[in-house]
């Protein structure tokens, strides 16, 4: 019976203590009897992966490959012109092609060289029964033992392919190959300077194919890839998925009203602060700030609902959003630097059935974000700030004195206080004098005031050889505070996150995290 190699395969190669394990592919071809092959095996006597490929065919149970190639990890040298012959045979219960048992002849002058021919034994993989699709392959892997080093990548919803490997930075893209196969195409371009990135301006080309866990979630990766365009090499990935956060769709709007912390997964080969915090305005205003030793970058902006529909919960920025980079040297020399422009794409999600949210995801990005790829968030509704039970917001509640550490406040102390109608008034170590105005509560269970015309001026008694508040030149800021309770209910900390722009294009933010004195 005419066997139809097609698919992925899994099985081991050799014997005894030199058995490794093998993993690959078969193209149908066009007839559907075989056509291109590519199998990764473990290198024997090192970690990584050796490769063969070539042109498979199969004639009833006969399988012989031509033009077969091995490729040695260990000392990075090709031997051509190897044999391969096997036997395929089908399930009995199904008829379909099952097994593939055969051997390759001696990848000689290379460390993998053994004087004999190699036997091999393939089953036909239950990673073919799941269907290839952007969703499942969206998600960052990473692994070790190839170009020297570590690697990471990241595949986007829309199947952009970024990251580093060794000393390498990677763009591409992923995609499925077709409706009907497990298998991804890919492509991967190297760039990197000299020392570090020996296969800069390469374009390799290829195959992934995703693994999964017992919960049928996307654990691991395979990658097989070959130069197109650059020296003759090869490579095989085997990597491990990130963990994933399962979905939790919701069939009715939600609002986004409150305060939320959570992680930023940053693109591949950035480094950065890992936290992210800030609150969200029912008017679609948002404020987020990463939790920095010394001084924050910032995230604001305004969300509106996707295709404004009103059902959808699904929200964007309208390219309008800002971020403010506290590495960047500004416009004036200073630190920190503002960045306009910034997409936004986020998604609300609900555990229950109360229309409260329970988990915010998506990304930001702008056409100078270091790594090239947009930052991922997740965050979740933050404890720390939430009402206790039976409390409602209230002015009252916040009045008093608040300080914050000179050391996240750009090297200065602050202290405000917020008097009994709303005023807020208070003082820098640096000698600038607070102002503005706390108007009162954003709504039933919200954990949020509205903060309107929040500045600084210089202080009447800085002396004159004295450099004064930097901060004065800045326009009035508008924005929201937030209080923070003890186990008791008790306040015992404040928020204040605002932002402002002067007709000029100026612009200036306040993050102010204090505890009550």
């Amino acid at each position: 019976m005419q066997q139809y190699p097609a698919g992925i395969w899994e099985g081991t190669v050799g014997s005894g203590t030199s058995q490794r394990t093998m993993v690959g592919f078969i193209e149908a071809g066009e007839d559907g009897k075989g056509g291109d092959f590519y199998l990764a095996r473990g290198a024997a006597g090192a970690g990584g992966y050796d490769a063969i490929f070539g042109l498979l065919r199969t004639n009833l149970t006969a399988v012989v490959a031509s033009g077969v190639t091995y490729f040695s990890s260990q000392d990075g040298k090709f031997a051509p012109n190897l044999t391969l012959r096997g036997t395929a045979a089908p399930n009995p219960a199904t008829g379909k092609i099952a097994t593939i048992n055969g051997n390759y002849s001696n990848p000689a002058g290379t460390a993998a060289a053994t004087g004999g021919s190699t036997s091999f034994k393939l089953n036909y993989s239950k990673l073919n029964d799941y269907q290839a699709s952007a969703q499942l392959i969206e998600g960052t892997y990473r692994g070790t033992g190839v170009f020297g080093g570590n690697w990471v990548i990241t595949v986007s919803a829309r199947g952009a392919l970024s990251g580093r490997m060794g000393g390498c930075t990677v763009q591409g893209s992923i995609a499925p190959r077709s409706q009907d196969s497990a298998a991804y195409a890919v492509t991967m371009n190297l760039s990197g300077d000299e020392s570090s990135c020996g296969s800069r301006g390469t374009q390799q080309s290829g195959l992934a194919v995703l693994r999964f866990d017992t919960s049928n979630l996307p654990n691991g990766i395979w990658v097989f890839t070959r130069n197109s365009i650059g020296p003759n090499n090869t490579f095989v990935l085997n990597g491990l998925a990130d963990p994933r956060q399962p979905s939790i769709p919701s069939t009715t709007p939600l609002s986004a009203a409150g305060n939320w912390a959570g992680t930023l997964t940053l693109p591949p080969g950035v480094s950065g602060d890992p936290d992210i915090h800030g609150m969200l305005l029912p008017d679609g205003g948002f404020f987020f700030y990463t939790n920095s030793s010394f001084n924050h970058n910032v995230l604001h902006g305004r969300f509106i609902r996707y295709g404004n529909d009103i059902t959808t919960n699904r929200f964007v920025t309208a390219n309008d959003s800002v971020f403010f980079d506290r590495l960047t040297v500004g416009t004036v020399g200073g630190k920190g630097g503002y960045i306009d422009g910034v997409l936004v794409d986020a998604t609300l999600e609900s555990a229950g059935n109360n229309a409260m949210a329970s988990r915010l995801t998506g990304t930001y990005n702008y056409a100078s974000q270091p790594g090239g790829y947009p930052t991922r968030f997740t965050m979740q509704p933050d404890p720390l700030y939430a009402l206790p039970a039976g409390k409602q917001p209230n002015v009252n509640a916040i009045v008093g004195t608040y300080r914050m550490a000179g050391s996240s406040f750009g090297g200065h102390q602050v202290d405000i206080d917020i008097a009994a109608d709303g005023s807020i008034t208070g003082a820098t170590s640096n000698e600038c004098v607070i102002v503005g105005k706390l108007l009162g509560d954003l709504g039933t269970n919200h954990n949020l005031y509205r903060v309107e015309a929040f500045g600084f001026l210089n202080s009447p008694t800085t002396p004159d050889n004295f450099i004064g508040c930097e901060l004065s030149s800045g326009p009035s800021q508008s924005g929201s505070a937030s209080a923070l309770f003890d186990n008791q209910g008790n306040v015992i900390g404040l928020r204040i996150l605002t932002a402002g722009l002067s007709q000029g294009g100026q612009r200036s933010h306040t993050v102010f995290v204090g505890s009550k004195r």
